[in-house]
């Protein structure tokens, strides 16, 4: 589940969401989501701080989302126009990982 919509996505990549890319929006939305979870989660089991409406998840929801639609445009290192190049989206989470601490519930010891 996102915590992002794919108007709020579409916004953020100065485009409109259409019938044509909403599956498109919607999955890079949901690989997002499952970045955030998978940040939020503790080792043992222990539930999370649910980020639902929580306006940090969305924010990286988004940004995260924007991340991976313009994935497709630098896959496996490849120019993204004027010589600049963008991470894969593989490699770049960990700052956005920081940025969702404050909705752990607890850290648990690796």
């Amino acid at each position: 589940m996102a915590y992002a919509t794919a108007d709020e996505l579409a916004a953020a990549l100065r485009i409109t969401a259409t019938a044509a890319n909403q599956a498109a929006l919607d999955a890079c939305l949901e690989a997002a989501a499952v970045e955030i979870d998978d940040a939020v989660a503790v080792l043992g089991g222990v539930d999370p701080v649910d980020p639902t409406g929580n306006a940090l998840a969305n924010r990286v929801n988004v940004l995260r989302g924007v991340e991976w639609w313009k994935a497709n445009d630098a896959a496996m290192g490849s120019p993204a126009g004027a010589g600049a190049t963008l991470n894969q989206p593989g490699s770049s989470f960990a700052r956005h990982a920081a940025t969702l601490l404050p909705l752990r519930s607890a850290f648990g010891v690796a």
